[in-house]
Order: structure tokens, then sequence, then C-alpha cells
């Protein structure tokens, strides 16, 4: 357990540090600018749900399936069955959050439909990095503990993988947020002053998604020095 924590360069063993630091801070942002914007409501009274099917007709994606889904926060476009899953609390919720969450889970909906390369690239690596990220710690450790160190390469390869599927990840994020306020403007669903919430909310999400790539390429970095020294 102790290599787990320490990788015995000082310096990036500070950095593995301030990456938790960072991801905390970035969790508090995003619940802390929710907790804000789902409080007030958008001056239309649009609920997030009534704002999913305006713009799901405005862009004429009658193939658009959308439905509530159970947990908090937990909304998401599904590019396998085309859906756009709302959470309840977006759903109901006639706030600048939900309709900031919902715009940018729209984004998402219109990057699959406009075929984009990255997108593409990014779906069909997440099935194999979904299984990397859950076995490359334990497999470079078994190697790193009983001196096998082809099971500490294919742990770094594997989570190489892990660290390009997040390096893939970030530029949709912030595209499907870009797209988002666009169209929340384009439609004059909130005004320029509820239009600053809703940035607020959906550049506190990307906080996230840069300090989850951050992290992993830390890790990465400490698996590498381990992997020099053994």
């Amino acid at each position: 357990m102790f290599f787990s924590f320490f990788s015995g360069n000082i310096w990036i063993d500070i950095l593995f540090f301030a990456g938790i630091i960072f991801s905390i801070f970035a969790q508090i942002r995003v619940n802390t600018a929710y907790n804000k914007y789902s409080k007030i409501a958008n001056s239309i009274g649009l609920t997030g749900l009534n704002a999913a099917y305006q713009l799901k007709g405005h862009f004429a994606m009658d193939y658009l399936n959308i439905n509530k889904v159970p947990g908090s926060l937990s909304d998401h476009y599904n590019h396998k069955d085309k859906s756009l899953g709302l959470s309840e609390g977006v759903a109901d919720n006639s706030s600048i959050a939900s309709l900031a969450i919902v715009a940018h889970e729209m984004g998402h909906a219109r990057q699959d439909a406009e075929k984009m390369v990255i997108l593409k690239i990014r779906n069909s690596v997440f099935p194999v990095a979904n299984i990397a990220s859950n076995a490359a710690i334990p497999l470079f450790f078994i190697g790193l503990l009983f001196r096998l160190p082809i099971f500490m390469d294919i742990g770094i390869i594997l989570f190489a993988l892990v660290s390009g599927f997040y390096l893939l990840t970030l530029p949709l994020e912030i595209n499907a947020s870009s797209r988002g306020i666009k169209m929340l403007k384009e439609g004059n669903y909130l005004n320029e002053g509820e239009i600053k919430g809703a940035k607020a909310v959906l550049s506190a999400a990307a906080l996230t998604y840069i300090a989850a790539l951050a992290s992993a390429l830390i890790t990465l970095f400490r698996l590498l020095v381990l992997r020099s020294r053994n």
C-alpha cells in the first residue's frame, strides 16, 4: 500500500496530492454553482424537460428519446439508443441550472448528429478504456509486488489508454457546453444575466474534466517513475 501513495519522486508525489486537492476543489465548485443556480428560476419559467422537447423540435431530432432517469446530476446523452436522460431535479425544475444542463446534453446530441470524428473515436475507445481503468492499477502493482515486469508494462499501457480517453473527452465536453450556451442565447431561453449563471454552472462542470485528465496524467507519470526503478 505504501507504493500506492508515494512514488519515491518528491515532485511527482507533490503533483499527485495537488491533483487530489484540485479534484476536490472542482467538485466543490460544481456543487456550489449548481446549488446556487438550481434555486434561481429562469425568467420564462421553462422546465428542463420542456426545454429539451423544444430543442428537439428546433433541431428536427424526431428520433431523439427523452427520458427521466434516477439520481442527482445523472443527466446524460446516450449515443447508442439516441436518448437524452434527465434527472428529476433537472427535468422538473425551471431553474437556470436546469436549462444549462439540458443545453449541454443537447450539445452532445448535436455532436452525434453531426458525426464529429473525435466523438466517434472516443465512443469506440470507451469500452476498452472502461475495462482498462479497472485493470491497469491492479495489474501494475501485482507486477511491482511480485517482480513481474510484464504486468507492470501492461498496466502502464492500459493506463495510458485511460489517459488518452480523458484527453479525448475534455474537448468534447467543452464543445458541448459552448454549443449549449449558443442554443440558450439563440433561442432566447435565458437573458444576458441568466446566461452568466449558465456559464458558471458549465464552467464549473468543465473543471471536473480538467481535474480528471490532470489526475490521470500525473498517475501515469508516477507509474512510469516506479517502473523505471524496478
